[in-house]
């Protein structure tokens, strides 16, 4: 009894130890064709506890698409990094169940693809439809970096619900679809730097508030109207260093930024109320160049009165212009307009000077190419070069010189008279003051013996009949 007993109690560990391994085995299989990035080896995904409670993955040489779809991550993670993938793709709503999420990073993604709502994330209070949330540290809210990747496509409603800071450095964006920025809660900071803009669809970015919107060293061949519609800034909208080909009408609408500033910038091409926004603080323009800017460009910029009591100011400074319109410079009367330092990078002319610019205030400080090749303000050229004299410069050369023409003939003629005619009328030559007398006599064949004696002595006229 104790031997069969023994053997029941070796079967029966037997059967444990090989029904955990075909456990184990089938769960590793099971993990293998499952949607759960961590357990697929070439994505090299591990988790981090403690203090930093994150899931890390650093892709190998072989990894393929990491698809990341709604049940592809598992756990409790606040964070998730991704690094050096050829190919990572987001799926709708593929982070939506994640609560305890509070950060994304992703670094070096050759590849990188947001469907729509892929990063829908709304944290643990649901969104009301129209429900505005500004930012306030009490309430979770997500971060989202995205560093020296290349991203293919951002879907429409890509990013929506509570996101703190949308951070994006050194990124070539292919293609931006309509409302793929969209009723965002939450927001602090919307960061492009050093990203490269290819095709941004109209509305792209639409109906949500931010307390600072930074454009640093982006670059974009066209920014369509309407690119940013109904977007709140609280804070400070930033343009640096950036470089636009084209602006349409009414690229940003913006509302009430307390600093709008755009500095060392290059605008090919910027169209009449490009932007459309409205404000409650400065405006400064500063060491930009505006090849083509079209009458009314700075005109859609208005105050908010209902919240600003005292005037603002809208300053130009040491900025450079391919060519100036008549109503180019133009500005709401609202703004006290501050200009100072401002190269037109034309030669300077008496009747362009007159047709493009409207104010004449800007004369002081809006200098042109003069014929020497140096910068003049428009005052000085204007002055000394376009006064009513000036304006007749080139008839007075002319009649001056056609008189002094005249008068060398003149003189000459009078000389002539005087030298020529005069002195020898009908052919009578003086001798110390004395005419001389001319004879004509016969030859010496005719008369031999003839004496010729000349007296020449003053007689008057005879009286009587000879």
């Amino acid at each position: 009894m104790r031997r069969q007993n023994g053997r029941r109690t070796d079967l029966a560990t037997f059967c444990n130890l090989l029904l955990l391994v075909l456990l184990q085995i089938l769960s590793v299989v099971i993990g293998t064709n499952s949607d759960d990035i961590s357990n697929i080896w070439y994505f090299g995904c591990r988790w981090f506890g403690g203090s930093e409670n994150k899931m890390a993955c650093n892709c190998s040489s072989e990894a393929k698409e990491m698809y990341i779809q709604r049940d592809s991550i598992q756990g409790f993670e606040s964070a998730l990094e991704i690094h050096n993938c050829p190919k990572v793709r987001f799926g709708g709503y593929s982070i939506y169940d994640l609560r305890t999420f509070r950060s994304i990073t992703l670094t070096n993604i050759q590849n990188l693809t947001f469907e729509p709502n892929s990063l829908n994330w709304v944290g643990y209070r649901d969104i009301s439809i129209n429900q505005q949330e500004r930012f306030d540290l009490s309430i979770p809210s997500l971060k989202i970096h995205i560093i020296n990747s290349n991203i293919d496509s951002i879907g429409s409603y890509t990013f929506v619900g509570r996101i703190q800071e949308i951070h994006m450095e050194k990124v070539n964006i292919a293609s931006i679809e309509a409302f793929a920025f969209s009723n965002i809660l939450q927001m602090e900071n919307l960061i492009f730097k050093e990203v490269v803009l290819r095709d941004v669809k109209p509305q792209a970015f639409k109906m949500f508030g931010t307390e600072s919107l930074i454009f640093d060293g982006v670059t974009a061949q066209q920014l369509p109207s309407r690119t940013f519609s109904n977007v709140t800034v609280y804070r400070r909208f930033l343009i640096s260093n950036c470089n636009f080909d084209i602006l349409r009408p009414a690229t940003f609408i913006i509302n009430n930024p307390a600093s709008f500033v755009v500095t060392d910038t290059r605008i090919n091409q910027l169209e009449g109320e490009a932007f459309y926004l409205t404000t409650t603080g400065d405006v400064l323009f500063r060491n930009n160049y505006f090849d083509q800017i079209y009458n009314q460009a700075f005109m859609g910029i208005t105050l908010n009165t209902q919240e600003v009591t005292s005037g603002r100011a809208i300053s130009f400074d040491s900025n450079t212009f391919g060519s100036l319109r008549k109503y180019s410079l133009d500005v709401q009367p609202q703004f006290q307009a501050r200009v100072s330092n401002l190269y037109l990078n034309q030669t300077c002319d008496c009747e362009s000077i007159v047709v493009n610019v409207s104010n004449s205030d800007f004369y002081n400080e809006i200098k042109c190419v003069d014929y020497e090749g140096k910068y003049v303000t428009m005052r000085d050229f204007k002055s000394y070069n376009c006064s009513i004299l000036a304006g007749y410069y080139p008839i007075l050369i002319g009649v001056s010189i056609v008189i002094l023409l005249l008068g060398i003939l003149a003189i000459a003629f009078y000389l002539y008279y005087v030298m020529v005619y005069k002195r020898d009328k009908y052919g009578c030559k003086r001798v110390h003051g004395k005419p001389n007398l001319s004879l004509i006599v016969p030859d010496g064949k005719t008369y031999r013996e003839t004496e010729l004696h000349v007296i020449v002595e003053k007689a008057d006229l005879l009286t009587t009949d000879l």
